[in-house]
């Protein structure tokens, strides 16, 4: 739903990114901070101006992350896997790798953000009521600003509809009323889609009767954003139930071709990623997986160069990363593959089962789920 943008980093093992949109918010940000000082106080300089707004802008930044974070703080006590972190023009998104195992715990992972929003916007009020007349103005200024920019976030977070926080407990609410997650998501779905239609509406009389073009094109693109968020949102945890049952046995090839630790990467080009087709190999040494070798990590090599290295000379052992148990969930498989051309070794005791590409595994799932399909209309 998000591109993967830049990243940043990792916290408790969770990867942080910002999306290439962030980059627009940060200078339209930090340039309308500039100005709004300007006017608010004249003596200041254009760097003073300057660096005031940057220094609000990353404070948003941490804010923002601070409330992701505090989502993915309790799925993980939740033992829901979180994929990343990844902040947008829209705000955050800590993506989960598979859904809640019951409303109580889609309750607390959606409440906690909010949470963490209030606390940070009291923590700025305080930090404000305490500086005035201590204080130099300006910075009281981003200070009142920062408190009342999370009052916004949690205030546009607990709206009722799907996938914002709100839409999160409306859905952990129903979920525990009715007991099953698909019509809970479902209604809290049909909620968002009907906020994100309030906001687009709202979007065209910002523009046609308020004639604030700016503000309306850009509640509209909120709006919009919603719309393809619930909707996406949806398809995603109907995918998930979809998926229950499969594991990365019925994803992997297990027909993989290998190459021992001593074999010369000239061998490996002519006798396995020539005629396979292929540009990663695994490295196994008496059954046991020690190594990947990348046809990039040796492209470019002289032919001299090509007959005297062997593939443990070039292989990369830092690859646990990239292995998965064959009892590991398709849903999870999928998630860790993402949208990138790498693939995952499917590794058991040690010794390498198989290997896990995404179009293979869109491939294999496609048969699986229509093989399902078939045998639910002949029963």
């Amino acid at each position: 739903m998000i591109g993967r943008g830049i990243r940043l980093g990792a916290i408790l093992g969770i990867p942080i990114r910002v999306d290439y949109s962030w980059i627009v918010i940060a200078v339209l940000l930090t340039a309308g901070m500039a100005v709004g000082l300007g006017e608010s106080f004249p003596y200041l300089g254009l760097l003073s101006r300057l660096l005031l707004g940057l220094s609000a802008c990353l404070l948003l930044f941490a804010s923002v992350l601070a409330h992701e974070l505090s989502h993915a703080v309790i799925a993980l006590r939740h033992d829901v896997g979180i994929r990343s972190i990844t902040l947008f023009i829209f705000g955050g998104a800590a993506e989960m790798l598979e859904e809640p195992r019951s409303a109580q715990a889609e309750f607390s992972i959606a409440i906690a953000g909010p949470i963490m929003s209030l606390a940070l916007a009291g923590l700025f009020g305080a930090f404000y009521a305490m500086g005035l007349g201590l204080v130099p103005p300006p910075f009281m200024d981003v200070t009142l600003r920062l408190a009342i920019w999370n009052v916004i976030l949690v205030a546009f977070n607990i709206v009722p509809g799907f996938p914002l926080d709100g839409g999160r407990v409306l859905r952990a609410a129903l979920w525990g009323i009715w007991g099953e997650l698909a019509p809970a998501t479902r209604v809290a779905t049909a909620v968002g889609s009907f906020f994100g239609m309030l906001v687009m509406f709202l979007g065209l009389m910002y523009v046609f009767v308020f004639d604030n073009l700016i503000g309306g094109v850009w509640f509209f693109l909120i709006g919009m954003f919603l719309r393809y968020a619930a909707r996406a949102s949806y398809r995603q945890m109907l995918v998930r139930q979809a998926l229950e049952g499969v594991t990365a046995r019925d994803l992997m090839t297990s027909d993989v071709p290998c190459v021992p630790p001593e074999m010369t990467l000239e061998a490996v080009v002519d006798e396995v990623i020539l005629p396979r087709g292929i540009v990663e190999v695994p490295v196994v040494d008496r059954g046991l997986l020690v190594g990947m070798l990348s046809f990039k990590s040796f492209r470019g090599k002289g032919r001299a160069a090509l007959e005297s290295l062997t593939a443990s000379d070039v292989m990369t052992r830092d690859f646990l990363e990239e292995t998965i148990s064959p009892d590991e969930d398709a849903s999870k498989v999928l998630a860790r593959l993402g949208s990138d051309d790498h693939r995952l070794a499917v590794v058991s005791g040690g010794v390498l089962a198989g290997i896990v590409s995404r179009e293979d595994a869109l491939r294999r799932l496609s048969l699986i789920l229509e093989l399902r399909e078939e045998r639910q209309n002949r029963a």
